[in-house]
């Protein structure tokens, strides 16, 4: 996962208290944020977010304390940034499978849409095992401190709701429609795909078979989608 995100995902971000994200990034400190927050998902991975102090985090980026804190205002405001940039690489990849499926030259078959849209997804985004912990982790630390639930589930609401578009604008280019309500799908489609993520902590590997067979059973061809490929042919 990079630190970048895209425009539509930056519509999202959260403003963390005093958090030097609020403001334009000379390239130099674009750069000790990124080494910050990589270095922090290690150090999470490893000790856990309670079990890591700052320190820690610096050591292992190569800072002071000093660039710590001119970055982010506690471990908090670094949690949720740590976060937001998880969920929107998320959401970045999922945009490119997508991008990509509509720059086929032809309609490809459901199943074909599915495998090309997992797939970009998968590589997408980082199912290393070091990152998978650490999103756990993150994930946890969020549940337990009061004040980083609201802000969390904020931006997860924004996100599904972008994540949401993007999803329905998929199926219709698939001509495709689900078999149940679309809140309904998605929160199937999510279930599946952090389990997916959890299985890979203990397997070693990312097998999106499940995801792709949950897809297909909560997917119907359009009514007109025969029509419509029929006529393509001539």
């Amino acid at each position: 996962m990079s630190v970048t995100s895209s425009p539509e995902v930056e519509d999202l971000a959260l403003p963390l208290p005093h958090d030097a994200a609020s403001t334009p990034l000379s390239a130099r400190r674009a750069r000790t944020r990124a080494r910050l927050m990589a270095a922090a998902l290690s150090v999470f991975a490893e000790r856990g977010v309670i079990g890591a102090s700052v320190e820690e985090i610096c050591e292992a980026a190569g800072f002071t304390r000093g660039a710590f804190y001119s970055n982010f205002a506690d471990k908090d405001a670094l949690v949720l940034a740590l976060i937001e940039q998880g969920v929107a690489e998320e959401y970045a990849a999922a945009e490119e499978a997508v991008a990509q499926l509509k720059a086929q030259d032809r309609t490809l078959p459901p199943t074909e849409s599915v495998a090309l849209v997992l797939g970009r997804l998968n590589l997408g985004g980082r199912t290393d095992r070091t990152s998978l912990l650490a999103q756990q982790e993150l994930l946890l630390y969020a549940a337990r401190v009061p004040a980083l639930r609201e802000p969390y589930r904020a931006f997860v609401d924004a996100c599904r709701a972008q994540v949401h578009a993007l999803v329905v604008d998929a199926l219709d280019y698939a001509q495709l429609d689900f078999t149940l309500p679309v809140e309904v799908a998605l929160d199937l489609l999510m279930a599946a795909h952090d389990h997916m993520h959890q299985t890979a902590l203990f397997t070693g590997e990312v097998d999106p078979g499940p995801m792709q067979a949950l897809i297909m059973n909560l997917t119907r061809p359009r009514a007109d989608s025969h029509v419509r490929r029929s006529s393509e042919v001539f």
